[in-house]
């Protein structure tokens, strides 16, 4: 028997379901097999005043269901809603929520969404990128606790939940480190923004900024073996190694510095209270030492004086007086000693002594190198190459004429001339 075709017309008299004057006659018809409703007509389940083209209501849990039956995998059939919106040109553009065991949405067959009860994705692909944006807002901390942000991530790790807050401001989390790339070895980039990264701070001066006022402001690690860690920071007035120094230590206090720059630029190594440009408390070693500064080796001693010692003053050993020196005052003394540095605008270029021993004093004198020393030419004139001993003129030197007297008192050799009177000449100390 060959399958009739049916054409019914069903008449829905909601006035004979709903009670009320206002109740309207609903078609329902059908039309090459689909059925349809009159387009003029609002349909309301469980109210008598429906505000849009179907309208449920229900005094319980109430769902719409939408199903599909069919094939051997959740994701054979699709259930799901479309939604077309049409000009009568015939352009149209249609967005659709789909089943499919993954839930999707769709824009014009492409996907925008899908979710699964483990895994989410936002977006078609790389090629085709979207904007997601939220309008959330500012993180805002009430006691312990942190509220509100346009996105919070919560994790579970062990026992504990770590919750992550973001707004368009700041990235904040409770009660736990905020870790960037912690299970990765990649890089984190702030190379292409020329942005400024401020640790503690608002400063805007540098691209680094790290303030703190009781920790030390950096800390360097090599955790491999034989590595270390070292501490830099800006000390403040309650820091041991005293206030606006750098410091330099191996452990988390300045007592421990190792080294120290001042604000004036002294630096101490050794010591965090140097007051020379550079000041080393232990051995110092170096291949080649070269010094700019001056042309002499000196020593400190401390000088008898009757007055004020002035530089290229020849001195001699004070018998009294152990380690100290006097101004020398007679002709071929062998207890000469040297020459006060500084004379002539030459200054030392390396000054030794010990402190708190005999080995030290408040005055340079020149041992060896080239000096500035005032010289007596009333005792025969000075030319390059005599040798100087010393003069009866209180603190001068003259031009050695007698070789046997001179014997254990000659200072060098001078290496300018003087021709009379007293007056400065440069001398290579050489004591013999």
């Amino acid at each position: 028997m060959q399958p009739v075709k049916v054409v019914t017309v069903f008449t829905l008299f909601l006035a004979g379901l709903l009670s009320g004057p206002n109740h309207v006659l609903a078609q329902w018809l059908t039309a090459n097999g689909n059925p349809y409703v009159l387009p003029t007509v609002k349909v309301g389940i469980g109210t008598v005043a429906p505000q849009r083209s179907l309208e449920v209501v229900n005094t319980v849990d109430t769902y719409l269901r939408v199903g599909s039956l069919g094939g051997n995998q959740l994701d054979d059939q699709t259930a799901g809603i479309e939604l077309r919106r049409s000009l009568f040109n015939g352009t149209a553009t249609t967005w659709s929520i789909n089943n499919e065991s993954t839930f999707r949405i769709r824009h014009n067959g492409a996907q925008l969404l899908a979710l699964t009860p483990t895994t989410g994705r936002l977006g078609t692909s790389g090629n085709e990128p979207i904007v997601f944006t939220i309008y959330g807002k500012s993180i805002d901390k009430t006691g312990n606790s942190l509220l509100h942000g346009a996105l919070r991530l919560h994790t579970k790790v062990g026992n504990d939940t770590h919750t992550l807050l973001i707004d368009g401001n700041q990235l904040e989390t409770e009660d736990t480190p905020l870790y960037v790339n912690n299970e990765s070895n990649k890089d984190v980039l702030l190379a292409n923004g020329g942005g400024k990264v401020k640790v503690g701070t608002t400063d805007n001066e540098a691209r680094l900024s790290v303030a703190s006022e009781s920790d030390m402001q950096l800390k360097l690690i090599n955790p491999g073996g034989g590595g270390a860690a070292w501490r830099i920071g800006v000390a403040n007035s309650t820091w041991s190694a005293g206030a606006g120094k750098l410091v330099f230590s191996k452990t988390a206090s300045s007592d421990d510095a190792t080294m120290v720059i001042t604000p004036a630029g002294n630096v101490g190594i050794g010591l965090t209270t140097p007051s020379k440009t550079l000041q080393v408390n232990g051995t110092t070693s170096t291949k080649v030492l070269e010094i700019t500064g001056g042309s002499d080796l000196a020593e400190h001693f401390d000088i008898e004086a009757d007055e004020m010692l002035l530089p290229g003053t020849v001195v001699s050993i004070d018998p009294n007086k152990p380690g100290q020196l006097r101004v020398a005052r007679q002709a071929y003394d062998k207890t000469v000693a040297g020459i006060v540095s500084g004379a002539g605008d030459v200054q030392p270029g390396m000054l030794m002594g010990q402190a708190g021993t005999l080995a030290s004093g408040q005055h340079p004198v020149a041992l060896t190198g080239r000096v500035y020393c005032r010289v007596d030419a009333g005792f025969g004139a000075i030319q390059p190459g005599d040798l100087l001993t010393t003069s009866p003129t209180t603190g001068h030197a003259m031009k050695a004429t007698d070789s046997g007297k001179a014997q254990g008192a000659i200072l060098g050799k001078a290496m300018t001339s003087l021709e009379t009177g007293t007056g400065l000449v440069l001398v290579l100390v050489s004591l013999q």
